[in-house]
């Protein structure tokens, strides 16, 4: 009995003895390439920014122009010739489609009448621009280009803001100029209604306001104009062109072609 015993003790000394040989053999080896367990962990690799898809930005705000990521501080009037070559740097992007220009309202009106034109030079089709407006005005107007507007009819109607943010409103081909006082906070529009509602029955042949603002006028009050010219009830503005320049109310109005 005893020698049964001490023979089940030897078996369970051999087994155990075996089971931790196989534990000791099962323990994986360590790659003598491997960094030691205490190094410290590198940062994980820098990866580029995914690349945006799709044509640049265009926009405008009181500080310039932009294109895509380049701004262009348009001070001299060699600047503009920076502004052009940017936007010819695009022209795949725009030739034969629709663009859509954001403007703030506090940019320069000629600032926006370079960018659409610049734009038209390198094939775009409708020139459309966005800007914040009035809640019961469209949030984005398409604009003919002059040279586009050149063969409209002469008694084609032309409206504008003043320096004195009051409105004056006549025909292309020249005459005494309907002006109407500022209202609180700009032009007053409902008085200018009546006006532009009154000239676009003498010109059954034009469907085009053309629109622009003096010189030191924002962005932000010409477009305020055009906006209201499409919500008329009397008069159907379809179309509506920026001017080159700044007119004199009541002077005829040469177009470029």
């Amino acid at each position: 009995m005893t020698n049964g015993r001490r023979n089940c003790s030897l078996v369970a000394l051999i087994l155990a003895t075996v089971g931790l040989l196989n534990c000791e053999d099962s323990k994986p080896e360590r790659n003598p390439f491997d960094p030691p367990p205490n190094a410290p962990k590198l940062p994980p690799p820098v990866t580029q920014p995914p690349k945006i898809e799709g044509p640049p930005e265009l926009s405008l705000d009181a500080s310039g122009p932009k294109v895509g990521f380049s701004r262009i501080v348009l001070q001299k009037p060699e600047d503009f010739d920076k502004l052009r070559k940017e936007v010819q740097g695009v022209r795949d992007q725009f030739n034969g489609k629709d663009v859509h220009v954001v403007a703030s309202r506090d940019t320069n009106t000629q600032w926006v009448v370079a960018m659409l034109k610049n734009l038209e030079e390198i094939g775009a089709t409708g020139l459309f621009v966005r800007t914040p407006t009035r809640k019961e005005f469209s949030g984005e107007l398409e604009f003919l280009s002059q040279q586009k507007a050149a063969s409209l009819p002469s008694c084609s109607v032309v409206a504008i803001v003043r320096e004195d943010r009051g409105t004056a409103v006549w025909r292309l081909s020249g005459g005494t100029a309907s002006k109407r006082s500022k209202g609180f906070a700009g032009p007053d529009l409902s008085m200018t209604a009546d006006t532009l509602e009154r000239y676009y029955k003498g010109c059954k042949t034009s469907d085009t306001l053309f629109v622009s603002g003096a010189e030191g006028i924002e962005w932000g009050l010409v477009y305020d104009l055009a906006a209201s010219a499409k919500k008329l009830e009397k008069a159907k503005y379809e179309r509506l062109a920026l001017l080159s320049e700044p007119p004199t109310a009541g002077r005829p109005v040469r177009l470029v072609h």
